[in-house]
């Protein structure tokens, strides 16, 4: 498989919007027409998590992609990183009205906001309607990670109902003429691309990047009902069609829509002409739009119906007067059950490894290490880590997945110089605290261990596992009172379904004590 530059981009600076997700490839068709105009790019989330120096890799992605763009990243968290004077980073959270009317006043209008923030179903839902009304005519607002829609950690459910982030899409997507702002919607694996009107004008169907093949390549095509105008030369299909166009009527049903989808080959576009859907029809595109995200529903529902189209319809588009399928196989799989043996997956895989292989770039290769270790075996991330070494790779990430290939090759001692080294970074970091603490017990150096998780719980007293940690250490030397007053000072910190067990080693210290 070809793949494009940005996604090549992506590998190399290490987001991941490639290779955990395959984002990249569609990415590249909805926004290479814009790739070298001044145009302005803001993008909810810079990843990273609380750590103030850790993300910002899909930002400079978009930097590099588009050369003469303003690139605006704004984070609920502090980020620090220095991404060159294209590249501006704000504090602030995306459901704040406040902030984000400063926000387009001050870098904005925007051309493209991509939403890669919280994940929460509200604040998708809410951040595009305190965004979209301020985009550029014409401009691009995509919704990415809508997986959570069914994910109930992130307030998704089977239900479609509001706050459900692909339940209000797929709610526009019904009935899209009653939207003037919105010209078209494009629904890939995870992701919604919302089209703002540009002039009040009608988007033409054809003008989707679906049909860009066809330009060089005239298409077997099958036309049922009357012959439309179209920008690109077509030969008459034999057994099967490139592309398919069907006028819908007041008559035809998802059966016939379906029917005809099955003579489609594969890669092949069907285009559903309707002005007007029935009731029918309208239910049909929701669901069809819904179940694009197929593999991510059975992660959390496992008993959910799943249609026999879902693996085979790879996107979905809507336009006033028209929808869209996409037949190619749609089986990547879920974030949440990541398959590095899934085929779409592991060619991903195989064509990270052979972009990075003369790269000398850490983030790309931190990230590629990463999918091994985690999804294969620590093993096979083992010349990608010793590649590292050698650049001198100082990141969190590395300094993890280093340690823990020391450790699985019982290479004791270069797990600890590692974590050693990476506490002089990060300073009593609570994650390399902890597994340094774990290799001096192991070594007899409780005394060492103990102060390691000590130091550590004086800068954050709130890290959980710290205080799992120097409890367990409290425990094991005798200390039983000052174990039991740790876990009491420290109970509420925890969230309410890891309280049982904590609640659990209070009654375990309690009983020692008393006996």
């Amino acid at each position: 498989m070809m793949y494009d530059d940005l996604t090549t981009a992506a590998i190399h600076a290490g987001t991941d919007k490639f290779g955990l997700h395959d984002y990249t490839p569609n990415y590249n068709k909805l926004f290479q027409h814009l790739r070298d105009q001044p145009i302005r790019v803001l993008e909810i989330g810079v990843g990273g998590y609380a750590d103030d120096d850790r993300g910002g890799q899909s930002l400079e992605v978009w930097r590099d992609y588009f050369p003469n763009a303003q690139i605006t990243g704004i984070d609920i968290q502090k980020k620090t990183m220095d991404l060159g004077p294209r590249v501006e980073i704000l504090q602030g959270s995306q459901v704040d009205a406040d902030f984000l009317k400063e926000l387009v006043a001050k870098r904005g209008p925007f051309d493209i906001i991509v939403d890669d923030g919280s994940h929460r179903n509200e604040h998708i839902v809410e951040s595009f309607q305190l965004l979209f009304p301020t985009l550029v005519p014409g401009g691009i607002y995509v919704a990415e990670d809508v997986q959570t829609s069914f994910h109930p950690r992130f307030g998704g459910s089977l239900e479609m109902t509001a706050p459900n982030a692909v339940g209000h899409f797929g709610q526009i997507a019904q009935d899209l003429s009653a939207h003037d702002d919105i010209a078209a919607m494009e629904r890939f694996h995870n992701m919604i691309a919302m089209h703002k009107t540009k002039d009040g004008a009608v988007r033409d169907v054809f003008t989707s990047p679906l049909f860009a093949p066809f330009t060089t390549n005239a298409p077997a095509l099958t036309v049922v009902g009357p012959q439309p105008d179209l920008p690109f030369t077509t030969k008459p299909a034999t057994d099967s069609s490139d592309l398919l166009i069907l006028t819908a009527d007041a008559s035809t049903t998802p059966a016939d829509i379906e029917t005809h989808f099955d003579t489609l080959a594969d890669n092949g576009v069907m285009v559903i002409q309707c002005d007007a859907p029935t009731a029918d029809l309208s239910r049909y595109i929701q669901h069809r739009f819904t179940m694009v995200d197929h593999v991510e529903i059975v992660v959390h529902h496992p008993d959910a119906p799943i249609d026999d189209y879902a693996g085979q319809i790879y996107a979905v588009e809507r336009y006033k007067t028209a929808f869209i399928l996409h037949k190619s196989p749609n089986r990547y799989p879920s974030n949440f059950a990541y398959d590095a043996t899934n085929p779409q997956a592991a060619a991903a895989i195989a064509h990270m490894g052979d972009v990075l292989k003369t790269s000398d770039q850490p983030g790309g290769l931190v990230q590629y290490a990463s999918i091994l270790s985690r999804y294969i075996d620590v093993a096979a991330s083992a010349e990608t880590i010793n590649k590292l070494t050698a650049l001198n790779a100082n990141s969190r990430e590395y300094y993890q997945m280093a340690g823990a290939l020391a450790r699985s090759e019982k290479r004791m001692d270069d797990a600890c110089a590692l974590f050693i080294a990476a506490l002089e970074k990060f300073p009593h970091d609570p994650q390399f605290s902890v597994m340094l603490a774990a290799i001096y017990a192991n070594q007899k150096k409780t005394e060492l261990a103990e102060t390691t998780l000590r130091e550590a719980h004086a800068a954050y007293p709130r890290a959980r596992n710290i205080v799992a940690a120097l409890t367990r250490a409290l425990e094991n030397k005798g200390d039983i009172s000052e174990a039991k007053a740790l876990v009491e000072s420290t109970i509420n910190l925890f969230p309410q379904n890891m309280r049982p067990g904590r609640l659990e080693i209070l009654l375990r210290l309690e009983q020692t004590l008393e006996s």
